[in-house]
């Protein structure tokens, strides 16, 4: 189902629900939990990379790939996605799309992910994590409720880029039970990097308040 688009960001009445947002991380079978306190690193590394293939590059649209919450959507945005900081938030919140959602991705999908998108020095496993089938809404839904995330009325942040590294910020919405509730947003932040298959993750952050992330960041032009 694709959520009705929302009136303009910093005009919205609604109050950004839950202090707490988590990441994806699996190495320690947990997600990061969001600290008011924290602030963002610089990035300090940049692995060789090839000349890109990808399309020319546009403002992030937050459906690349397609409106699917599955495996193939992922790897297609990663296919399409250009060698630009724009390509890496379009990657990112088509992870965000696709991982954040009840009931969880299966074994497969996680597995080709996996293969595709996570860097091995992330030290993750994505179906070590769904295999417990935990609550990825930051407790905002009720265990065992169906929800996904949408970037309908979601932003996107550029933390930092270098050319073959880049820290995006993804705010989404939360739709649940097949509609987008009017305050559920949640925060997420991964680090990027450029290789010959495209953008891959190398890391899951603490991500910023959501509340701030939603003030800062700039809307997707369409949404999924």
């Amino acid at each position: 189902m694709r959520a009705e688009a929302r009136p303009p960001r910093r005009k919205w009445p609604w109050i950004v629900a839950g202090a707490a947002v988590v990441a994806l991380v699996v190495a320690g079978g947990v997600w990061y939990v969001n600290r008011p306190g924290d602030a963002p690193t610089e990035p300090t590394a940049a692995p060789s990379a090839s000349p890109s293939t990808a399309p020319v590059d546009g403002d992030p649209t937050g459906c690349l790939g397609g409106d699917a919450r599955d495996a193939a959507m992922v790897l297609a945005a990663q296919a399409e996605a250009p060698h630009t900081s724009n390509g890496a938030v379009e990657v990112a919140a088509a992870l965000v799309r696709w991982s954040r959602r009840y009931p969880v991705p299966s074994q497969e999908e996680a597995s080709l992910v996996q293969a595709a998108l996570i860097a091995p020095e992330a030290g993750y496993d994505l179906a070590s994590t769904f295999a417990g089938d935990p609550n990825l809404s930051a407790s905002l839904v009720p265990n065992g409720e169906e929800f996904y995330l949408s970037t309908v009325p979601g932003v996107w942040n550029l933390e930092a880029y270098a050319g073959e590294i880049a820290r995006v910020s993804v705010g989404t919405g939360v739709v649940v039970n097949g509609e987008l509730h009017p305050t559920f947003r949640i925060s997420t932040m991964y680090t990027l990097v450029w290789t010959d298959a495209g953008w891959i993750v190398t890391a899951a952050n603490p991500p910023r308040p959501t509340e701030e992330l939603f003030s800062i960041g700039t809307g997707f032009t369409e949404g999924c």
